[in-house]
């Protein structure tokens, strides 16, 4: 029985059983594939099994489905394939056993989080207002990644929306790399503060780190990862806390997201890291989406190029 694995998100490492015929995915507890997450639909998703091929649709959701680059039609059936990643909402899903392969870099770095939150005391009011501006804060950056503007600007407003949820923070990049070569195509950046001519705009090391290894990065006072070879280049740069996170686009690394702080220790909380994987995940989407575009591109260029010599 083929079975529809959960690659990034709060469920990470879930899976669901795909059998015969007609099955309906949501919020909603009355779904074959209940999944409960606010930026999923309580009716997200129509899935249907025919012998051994698999048609999605989009059940007019409010985040949508992202699908190979790009947002289902409401009520178009489309064929899933297997190995590829599958958006609802922030949840990312993939059909097959291969799909395992894409959860490794995250597996153990979840895990990790989900049991240092249960291990956390607080008012539940707290917590509740907490959950309700993340939901706000994945809400907004599904809305910005559905637009027609180019990759940059998308970028730009997503770090945007996340200086507005983690008051924390002094500086974000986005920085997109060849995933061949690890060259870096573009960087995107943003600053509480004018920023002296000269200085980084990010720490070139913890970048570079999280580039070779696909994992993600955290240094904190709250959450801190085992990274002692690069504690005194953060001290030098006067950055008191860090998270990076790799853009993978199935087992390749597109780039990185990285935000800090350069005043506090306890810049971020523990499951801080859980909302960046899975805006992540996203961004990688749209930068592979671009990817894929520039490359038909230049093969076309290349043809007309050839045919005119």
């Amino acid at each position: 029985m083929a079975k529809l694995f959960v690659i990034n998100g709060p469920e990470i490492g879930q899976s669901f059983d795909i059998r015969e015929g007609v099955m309906f995915l949501g919020r909603s507890f009355d779904n074959d594939i209940w999944i409960n997450d606010r930026t999923i639909s309580r009716k997200h998703l129509k899935i249907v099994c025919k012998g051994n091929k698999f048609f999605v649709s989009d059940l007019a959701s409010r985040n949508g489905t992202f699908y190979k680059g790009e947002y289902l039609h409401p009520g178009r059936e489309v064929e899933l394939e297997e190995g590829e990643a599958l958006a609802i909402g922030m949840i990312v899903l993939c059909l097959g056993e291969g799909c395992k392969e894409q959860m490794a870099p995250f597996l153990d770095t979840t895990s990790m989080i989900r049991l240092s939150v249960k291990e956390e005391t607080g008012s539940e009011d707290r917590r509740k207002r907490t959950l309700q501006k993340r939901h706000e804060l994945l809400s907004r950056v599904s809305v910005t990644l559905k637009g027609n503007k180019p990759l940059e600007e998308i970028l730009r407003n997503v770090l945007v929306h996340i200086f507005n949820y983690l008051k924390r923070i002094d500086r974000g990049a986005f920085v997109l790399v060849d995933p061949a070569t690890r060259a870096i195509e573009k960087t995107i950046c943003l600053s509480t503060k004018s920023r002296v001519e000269g200085t980084p705009l990010y720490s070139d090391k913890v970048a570079q780190k999280v580039l070779s290894t696909g994992k993600p990065l955290v240094f904190s006072k709250a959450c801190t990862a085992n990274e002692e070879g690069l504690v005194d280049t953060l001290k030098l740069q006067k950055i008191e806390s860090v998270i990076c996170v790799p853009l993978m686009g199935g087992s390749q690394v597109l780039g990185i997201m990285y935000i800090d702080s350069m005043k506090r220790p306890d810049g971020f909380r523990k499951d801080d890291l859980l909302d960046l994987l899975d805006i992540g995940q996203r961004v990688a989407l749209a930068a592979q989406k671009e990817r894929v575009s520039l490359d038909v591109l230049k093969i076309a260029t290349s043809l007309s190029e050839e045919s005119q010599e």
